[in-house]
């Protein structure tokens, strides 16, 4: 009975003869993209049964010779003639690699199922940015002239002293191979004009923005650090005593949202130059990351705590600094206090969402002032409007320009302190109206 070696396979491959060399070593480079690992046989059915094939003395170094000049980045693969016992001689050709993109005679291929598909150039960009190359280090800065006395304060403060500028360059890899400054070094310099924000919308969609923080002009490990200290003093405790218990209740887990920030940060295509951004809604944080999952990573395996960082180098210099570390111990946090709803995962962005626990206080204030200003009378709303526009005017400018009496807009002036709509700051002369 024939030999049969199973079915084909997004890693294995069946050819009947050498005339499909090319083929052959086409679906290698494939599933090299793929899985990081491939085989290839001739003298083998699509079927899986062993079939053989003529095997000369120059056979195994034509191939060898072949594999050489079609596939860039070079491999190294182990190349057998087998026997399957009944005279028949077969030829296993195996590889691995991670050495992402691999070429076949100049063209790119990945593996799907047991076929080979063309790559499109989204693709290839994310398998560039997933592979050994680390392409933010290959990549020209946007600028030239560049300073990184963020960087170095963030060093200092974990005791690493570097005074020569060479050093900084070669130990943080912040030169390119053509000696240019590179795009990570872009990143981490004081020069970097990526606008990193957090954007603060009343409600819960983006009809209306409340606030924008734009962390700009400044290293992005400097970024990543004032955005925390933000975010940590909005997370405010609350006092439960429901239960009879004192239990205090923070606004959201604070440790989720770093590990997703850390996360953003560091796992960011930043080859479109698009930085990630915080979203905060009346009942929820997001941090929208871009570029999407690795290449070669799964939702399953990101669930499982797998790590494959996108910027290799960048993440490591978090890691050197104290911010981050490549464990996977941060997907399995936000999973453990949020859950995998958390997680909306696209193509080419990363949504991680965090919850309130309650309303917060800015919330429920500015809830009641609409509640308040839905019930205003029109005089009211004209004084109300006025003082939004003119802070730093007197109660006797308010009503020339009003229309209304100076006893009138006192009496509405006192109604609206009452009910904490407005609060002076100063003199009545030289201060000026808080409109909340």
């Amino acid at each position: 009975m024939a030999m049969n070696l199973g079915k084909e396979s997004e890693t294995c491959e069946f050819k009947e003869g050498i005339g499909q060399l090319d083929k052959g070593l086409r679906s290698l480079t494939a599933m090299l993209n793929r899985h990081f690992i491939g085989t290839v046989y001739f003298g083998v059915r699509d079927d899986g049964t062993v079939i053989g094939v003529d095997v000369g003395d120059s056979t195994l170094m034509k191939i060898r010779n072949a594999i050489r000049d079609t596939i860039q980045p070079r491999i190294i693969c182990d190349i057998q003639c087998l026997s399957d016992g009944e005279g028949h001689d077969y030829i296993r050709i195996s590889a691995q690699g991670s050495d992402i993109p691999y070429s076949f005679d100049g063209r790119y291929y990945i593996r799907n199922v047991a076929a080979d598909e063309s790559v499109d150039n989204s693709v290839l960009r994310k398998m560039l940015s997933s592979g050994d190359a680390d392409i933010i280090c290959q990549a020209d800065s946007p600028a030239d002239d560049l300073t990184f006395s963020g960087l170095l304060t963030s060093l200092m403060s974990k005791g690493i002293h570097i005074d020569d500028g060479n050093r900084l360059k070669e130990n943080y890899r912040l030169l390119n191979g053509s000696g240019r400054y590179n795009l990570m070094a872009y990143l981490l310099s004081d020069q970097n004009a990526l606008q990193t924000k957090v954007v603060r919308f009343s409600g819960k969609d983006k009809t209306e923005m409340l606030e924008r923080r734009d962390y700009s002009g400044r290293s992005l490990i400097t970024a990543y650090k004032e955005v925390m200290e933000y975010m940590d003093s909005m997370d405010t405790v609350k006092v439960d005593l429901s239960r009879g218990l004192r239990e205090e209740v923070k606004l959201f887990p604070l440790d989720s949202f770093r590990e997703a920030w850390i996360n953003a940060c560091v796992h960011n295509n930043w080859m479109e130059l698009v930085p990630p951004s915080v979203y905060i809604y009346d009942d929820r944080i997001e941090v929208v990351s871009y570029g999407g999952l690795p290449f070669g990573m799964d939702v399953r395996k990101l669930f499982s705590g797998a790590s494959k960082p996108v910027n290799m180098t960048l993440m490591r210099i978090f890691g050197t600094v104290g911010i981050a570390e490549q464990s996977g111990h941060g997907v399995l946090t936000i999973l453990k206090e949020c859950g995998e709803e958390a997680f909306s995962i696209d193509p080419d962005m990363i949504t991680v969402t965090i919850r309130f626990n309650y309303e917060p206080d800015l919330v429920t204030l500015r809830k009641a002032t609409q509640r308040r200003m839905a019930q205003m009378s029109d005089n009211q709303m004209r004084v109300y409007e006025f003082l939004k526009e003119n802070p730093e005017c007197t109660v006797k400018e308010v009503a020339e320009r009003t229309g209304l009496s100076v006893p009138g807009v006192s009496k509405i002036l006192s109604r609206f302190k009452e009910d904490g709509l407005i609060a002076r700051e100063g003199s009545k002369k030289t201060g000026r109206w808080v409109v909340i």
